[in-house]
């Protein structure tokens, strides 16, 4: 069996490397993917190992979210043997453990909220953490108007570097007699009858095979439009995000430390980032923005880098203004208009699509590259898995009502993050009407009526580049 791989991310990368462990003598993997890997989430992420730090109101509300939240939990309990299988680093920047969230006055009382709802899920799956004194860690020395009121920390779930992951993931493919890297993007997919035949490549080259992966992340959408298969995949989007990597050997960081989810994203997060054998141990990760596009960012726009660095110095560590800038770092986060995942075999018999993980592509991987290799195989896969199928209609797990409630609480949330300082008057329910009003406008605008546009994907329809 020849397995093209068309990607060469997190994703594609942990499925070929567990393809490698079942290769029968005259089986072969092709991976296609740029080596430079433009775009690439992963290599923008912490990566945070996080499943109960993610946690806000509401977002354990339906068996759906619970069912991807028990997946999110069984992936962070499968990184420690994958990392020894991959060869962790003997010298350090492996999987390190211990993750602070800290309840801050930065943003408004959703965070408050959503610390809360961390509390209660944490309490309700048995996991175990400590409430913490904000003063106690380490680190963590934020200006005086943006202390945290309130901590914890969960010792059980931690962060890596992914580049030292995807590296040594690179190591192992590359040196495998039966694996090949094809230096070039995926263009389109060619179909014959009911089966797929060969990739073209950006560079006009043709790759046939028996078994071809979709895992190109936030591209997905646009080799499926290229290569006019005739089905019917939901559009993958741009969740352009931005991180900031820092040297402060003032002041090393030793533990990840975060705010809960606010306005449409992670908060303000920094962890350690170890990067190499020899190197000194004090580089800090700042992140992370998100916005979504129809269309991919090459460049980090600079109110994302302005809001990392000033949230990091106000709301981290009032010491990091003295600290480098060592790169900036922006990824694609593969963003379905559902905001849920494709993952599985599409009526084409012999294409599997794997996409749309959103900012959890690098903490899923062992788990989901786990079951598309028994996919390839036609292994039995559990049953929930299917409700992620690549050609199923767009889920709307959010009523109306809970949509618009939810969108205006991280919209006044995302303005109070800016600088929002109302005046003394009822401007702040003023605003939060008006942006009501015009979130009922919009979901009349464009049929919601008995379903709910998932707040990040609100650009995406007010500006047409989603359709209901």
């Amino acid at each position: 069996m020849h397995t093209v791989i068309l990607g060469n991310g997190i994703l594609a990368a942990t499925i070929a490397f567990r393809l490698t462990k079942r290769l029968a003598a005259k089986d072969r993997i092709t991976i296609i993917g740029k080596r430079s890997r433009p775009g690439s989430a992963t290599l923008a992420a912490a990566a945070m190992l996080n499943s109960f730090a993610e946690i806000e109101v509401g977002s354990l509300n339906s068996e759906l979210d619970r069912y991807r939240f028990e997946l999110s939990r069984a992936a962070g309990r499968m990184w420690p043997q994958f990392e020894k299988e991959i060869g962790g680093p003997p010298s350090g920047g492996g999987l390190e453990l211990g993750t602070y969230v800290v309840n801050n006055t930065a943003a408004d009382d959703l965070d408050d909220e959503n610390f809360d709802a961390i509390v209660a899920a944490l309490r309700e799956f048995g996991e175990p953490f400590e409430p913490v004194a904000p003063r106690d860690i380490p680190n963590y020395m934020p200006e005086q108007r943006h202390r945290a009121t309130r901590a914890l920390v969960i010792p059980g779930e931690g962060w890596m570097n992914p580049r030292l992951v995807l590296e040594r993931l690179d190591a192992i493919l590359a040196r495998h007699p039966q694996v090949s890297l094809v230096d070039d993007s995926a263009r389109s997919l060619v179909r014959q009858g009911d089966r797929i035949s060969a990739v073209k490549t950006e560079g006009g080259q043709p790759i046939a095979g028996d078994s071809f992966v979709l895992a190109t992340g936030a591209t997905a959408s646009d080799v499926l439009r290229e290569s006019d298969l005739g089905i019917e995949v939901q559009r993958v989007f741009y969740g352009v995000g931005v991180s900031v990597e820092i040297g402060s050997p003032d002041f090393p960081h030793k533990k990840c430390i975060r705010t809960p989810n606010r306005g449409l994203a992670c908060g303000i997060y920094s962890v350690p980032y170890f990067t190499g054998s020899g190197a000194a141990q004090d580089h800090v990760l700042v992140g992370a923005s998100n916005f979504i596009s129809p269309t991919p960012y090459n460049y980090g726009r600079l109110t994302s880098i302005e809001s990392l660095m000033r949230g990091a110095i106000e709301q981290i560590n009032a010491n990091f203004y003295r600290a480098d800038l060592v790169r900036i770092n922006v990824g694609w986060r593969p963003t379905t208009l559902d905001t849920y995942p494709l993952l599985g075999r599409s009526s084409i018999a012999n294409l599997i699509i794997a996409s749309g993980t959103k900012r959890d592509g690098f903490h899923l991987a062992p788990l989901i590259s786990e079951k598309i290799v028994a996919m390839l195989y036609d292994e039995p896969v559990d049953e929930g898995f299917a409700r992620f199928a690549p050609e199923r209609k767009p889920i709307r797990s959010l009523t109306r009502q809970e949509a618009i409630d939810k969108a205006v609480r991280h919209q006044m949330s995302a303005s109070y993050q800016h600088g929002f300082t109302p005046s003394k008057s009822r401007m702040p329910a003023q605003i939060a009407q008006m942006h009501r009003d015009d979130l009922e406008r919009l979901h009349d605008k464009v049929g919601a009526h008995d379903w709910g546009i998932p707040p990040e994907m609100l650009d995406m329809y007010r500006y047409g580049h989603a359709m209901a």
